[in-house]
């Protein structure tokens, strides 16, 4: 099993681990398991806005978004807590009657609506001023808090000997409706969102459309229902976490890494690159040579190299000037690129000068593909279009293992280019005594 599979099975195996650890202490104190699981929820919330709001700077995409759920949920933690506290059996708050159902009411509409808001806005691309975003959850919950505990005007959710109330019942169902309005925006709105972000946002909202069923069937405050209600509030809470931090950290630390790669690649291709001709340079030829004769020398194979000189470059710069010069050099590396094989390695190493590196090539089929390249030539000066003749001396060099058995990879490399560059000399001589000769007659 690979990594990703492994961690995905602890993962797993930690979960089921929890579930049965706090199904075990519901049984033996089910305040505790309430006060665990609320504020395991409570965490997230706190956390989700830590890690949102402190990575604005280095992530763009989602980021208005969850960062608007995040300050949402964390106002409906903060109602969580007090949610907790104020739980039949903890005697925090003596004196009001059942606090934590509306509390949790509350909570769950902000949840909901802060969604509902969220992608309405996102789909609409406004920017969110935060401050204000702030300052307006503070208010509101600060609302809910007086109107809770102060002014008691907040309609009553669960009554003893009752169980939950009609306001507490429809309001599950609104929230319900909330909450499934939200999962169609948001798959309406997929395409502005990473695929593994919308994956876990939806997971997250069917979550919690389980959580509000589960609250508006139960019938007291410490039955089996109100248990999986709250099992499955920390399994909504997960999957959101999941989605903030796909988006905070390793998003755009993914694209952060992809970037640098993507750069030294670039640098990389720049350094063994001829800026003029588009050609591997001198430093990509000698290190592409070295690596194929040393891997003739290990495990066998053959290699030939051709060296080719310009001819007239000096007359073309004096006679049309140094662009005339340079296309004439464009010319040839275009002819060398266009004509030689996908393995094989065509660079300019200075001046008039290039080499062509033929792996697995023997000296015959170097020839071949020469007389390939001489004839692209012969096309190019017959078509006109270049107000200069275009021409260069070549001169080949064959190498296989045997070469080894004498020599070391170094002078290998070096008795290999100096053959083909004397070959090449010769070639270039040869043709200027024709040139004489043809002159005298």
């Amino acid at each position: 099993m690979d990594q990703p599979g492994r961690n995905k099975l602890y993962t797993a195996l930690f979960a089921v681990v929890v579930a049965i650890g706090l199904y075990l202490l519901s049984l033996a104190n089910y305040l505790l398991f309430h006060s665990l699981a609320e504020l395991f929820s409570v965490m997230i919330g706190a956390t989700l806005f830590i890690i949102t709001w402190n990575a604005r700077e280095y992530t763009r995409e989602h980021f208005d978004f969850l960062a608007f759920v995040s300050v949402g949920y964390f106002f409906a933690a903060n109602l969580d807590v007090l949610h907790t506290l104020a739980y039949e059996g903890m005697a925090v708050f003596p004196g009001y009657d059942y606090p934590a159902n509306q509390l949790w009411i509350a909570a769950r509409y902000l949840q909901a609506l802060v969604f509902l808001i969220g992608l309405v806005l996102a789909k609409r691309q406004v920017r969110i001023n935060f401050p204000v975003v702030i300052t307006l959850g503070t208010a509101i919950t600060s609302a809910i808090v007086l109107s809770i505990f102060a002014c008691r005007i907040f309609p009553a959710c669960y009554r003893a000997g009752e169980g939950q109330t009609l306001f507490k019942v429809t309001s599950e169902f609104i929230i319900i409706g909330i909450f499934l309005l939200d999962i169609l925006l948001l798959n309406r709105s997929a395409d502005q969102f990473d695929p593994a972000v919308t994956r876990n946002l939806n997971l997250s909202l069917l979550a919690a459309v389980a959580t509000e069923l589960c609250f508006t069937l139960y019938l007291s405050n410490f039955d089996w229902l109100n248990l999986a209600g709250h099992y499955l509030k920390i399994i909504s809470f997960f999957f959101l976490s999941r989605a903030a931090i796909y988006t905070s950290i390793q998003q755009p630390y993914a694209t952060i890494f992809r970037r640098l790669t993507e750069k030294e690649a670039a640098l990389e291709q720049v350094s063994l690159t001829d800026e003029l001709t588009g050609l591997y340079n001198r430093r990509a030829a000698l290190t592409f040579l070295g690596k194929n004769l040393n891997q003739i020398q290990h495990s066998g194979g053959e290699l030939t190299i051709c060296f080719i000189d310009v001819d007239g470059l000096k007359q073309t710069n004096d006679r049309l000037g140094h662009l005339a010069g340079d296309d004439l050099l464009s010319t040839v590396a275009h002819l060398l690129a266009q004509t030689v094989r996908e393995s094989d390695y065509a660079c300019r190493i200075g001046g008039d000068e290039f080499l062509l590196l033929l792996p697995q090539t023997s000296e015959a089929e170097a020839q071949a593909l020469m007389r390939r390249i001489h004839a692209a030539r012969d096309r190019v000066n017959q078509s006109g279009e270049k107000p200069f003749p275009v021409d260069f001396s070549t001169g080949l060099a064959y190498a296989s293992q045997e070469r080894f058995a004498t020599a070391s990879l170094d002078q290998v490399m070096d008795q290999l280019l100096e053959e083909a560059d004397d070959r090449m000399y010769a070639d270039k001589k040869r043709k200027r005594a024709a040139k004489t000769d043809l002159s005298k007659a």
